[in-house]
């Protein structure tokens, strides 16, 4: 018995067309994903409080320190207040440059001053003879509300953190990374005057004095007195920091960096939420006082802390009775861990829920 199959007898009984979303989903897909990391790398370029890049043979580094707050007081309509805020727009925004041994009137030889006394209260062997401030502030004022927000950039050039070289490397001192300057800092500015630029205070002062001098002398003076320059949250142990390493140094090459005859390259960075540090929040505080008999309500706010630091060469933290340094060698040991710690919350949680979803839309078409 034969059987004979003729070709055209056979029919397609059921041909779906391509859908252009199947057709083009991994492309979707994969674009998406591409542009989250980029933007999460992006978003902390934007909201970095700490910048530092370390050479142990030169033992000088110029750091950047961005200090942020946003202040919002509210009052009633009608109020004094409102009658003195309501409408004005104010910026200030300067420069100011120094040294120790600065002899002009910008007050810059006493700031440095200060911040040389901060690193002495953090345990640090570090000080700085010259440095560098840009101060922005812009106020906003409304019928009910004021919105005054800060940037106060601190650019030190530090020295002394080299503390000595053995022959297990050159060790260093990370204990200046998490200075507070408690005190207040006056400088002259151009065309401003006499400004403090630590407390959030000091913009009203210059501005507005009679409506400083009624808030220095209430309950708001606790928010409005809090130092702008506190960088405590990069006290967190080193090892909660993400570790990034290099072994060849590539990445210091490609942005510039003199890596000292450093074979390699780590990078410390703080800020980025993940699965094993969890999410960093921001840092509020409130007041509430009688100014003219209304009630008045002083909320400051402070962004959560993102830093990096950069290390010429392979650095292995240690800690020593509550004191955090670091033993750098010119190259790595072999089979150096790349890196530690993972890819930001956000990313992973998204991902995840793309991969979710996909498995739902493969499910719901292979049904169809």
């Amino acid at each position: 018995m034969r059987f004979i199959i003729s070709a055209e007898k056979i029919r397609i009984i059921n041909q779906m067309a391509a859908s252009p979303l199947v057709k083009y989903f991994a492309t979707v897909l994969s674009g998406i994903i591409a542009a989250l990391l980029i933007s999460s790398l992006v978003l902390q370029a934007y909201a970095a409080d700490l910048s530092a890049s370390l050479v142990p043979q030169t033992d000088n580094a110029k750091v950047s320190y961005i200090g942020v707050k946003t202040v919002t007081i509210r009052y009633p309509e009608g109020s004094s207040l409102a009658q003195e805020l309501n409408g004005k727009n104010e910026r200030i925004q300067f420069e100011l440059n120094g040294t120790t041994s600065s002899q002009d009137e910008s007050g810059m030889s006493e700031v440095i001053s200060a911040v040389n006394r901060a690193f002495i209260a953090a345990q640090s062997p570090v000080q700085v003879e010259q440095a560098a401030i840009i101060y922005t502030a812009v106020l906003r004022g409304g019928p009910q509300s004021t919105l005054i927000s800060y940037r106060v950039d601190l650019q030190p050039t530090l020295e002394r953190y080299l503390i000595t070289t053995d022959s297990s490397g050159d060790i260093i001192d990370l204990e200046w990374r998490g200075i507070v300057v408690q005190e207040p800092l006056v400088v002259t500015a151009p065309d401003i005057g006499r400004i403090n630029i630590n407390y959030p205070i000091g913009l009203l002062e210059a501005l507005y004095p009679s409506i400083a001098e009624k808030l220095a002398n209430s309950p708001a003076s606790t928010v409005l007195e809090d130092p702008i320059l506190n960088f405590d949250d990069f006290n967190a142990p080193m090892g909660s920091w993400h570790r990034l390493f290099d072994p060849v140094g590539t990445y210091g090459t490609s942005v510039g960096l003199d890596t000292g005859g450093a074979k390699a390259l780590s990078v410390y960075s703080l800020g980025e939420s993940s699965l094993r540090e969890g999410a960093h929040t921001e840092t509020e505080k409130d007041a509430d006082a009688t100014i003219d008999g209304a009630q008045v309500n002083v909320h400051s706010t402070t962004p959560p802390p993102s830093g990096q630091i950069t290390i010429a060469g392979y650095a292995n933290h240690q800690e020593n009775e509550g004191a955090e340094f670091a033993i750098v060698t010119a190259e790595a040991p072999a089979g150096a861990q790349t890196s530690t710690g993972g890819f930001p919350i956000q990313v992973l949680l998204v991902l995840g829920g793309m991969m979710g979803a996909v498995a739902i839309f493969v499910l719901l078409k292979a049904r169809k």
